[in-house]
């Protein structure tokens, strides 16, 4: 049972977050920048409820584990803002470059759905749910592209 205001936020930032993945993902594979423009940055403006999150999660002393999960959901919204938004570095097109983020990326996936899980048994199935469907979004995604790219 969700028992307070800030965890409510948090987990409907969680299933927001997936949600606007996915969004990324369909318009890359459509080529429309302008839709992966406007669904990265309000992805990225989900990172202020999360930090509200975690100054509360803070202040009323949630375990370790919690701080670590937060601290990593943050670190990617940091790594995303910085390299995306700030440097505007093409760090996907080097495997050196884009594999620790994907790494970091993931663990952030996974520290919503463990967050969402241990605040509620039916809201961490629906982030698991939305996290299924960015997995899905990402096939799609690279679906047929060595084929697209075969064809150039």
């Amino acid at each position: 049972m969700i028992d307070n205001p800030i965890d409510l936020m948090f987990l409907i930032v969680a299933v927001l977050f997936n949600c606007l993945i996915i969004c990324i993902f369909v318009a890359s594979k459509k080529e429309n920048m302008k839709w992966v423009k406007i669904f990265g940055a309000a992805c990225m403006s989900t990172v202020i409820p999360v930090i509200i999150a975690f100054a509360f999660y803070l202040l009323w002393g949630r375990d370790a584990m919690t701080i670590i999960r937060m601290v990593l959901i943050l670190s990617y919204y940091a790594v995303e803002i910085l390299l995306d938004y700030v440097f505007k570095y093409d760090f996907r097109s080097k495997w050196k470059t884009h594999v620790p983020y994907i790494i970091l990326e993931y663990a952030a996936l996974f520290s919503f759905m463990y967050m969402a899980f241990s605040i509620d048994y039916i809201w961490g199935w629906v982030v698991a749910i939305t996290f299924w469907g960015v997995m899905g979004a990402l096939i799609y995604l690279y679906a047929g592209k060595k084929k697209k790219e075969a064809q150039l």
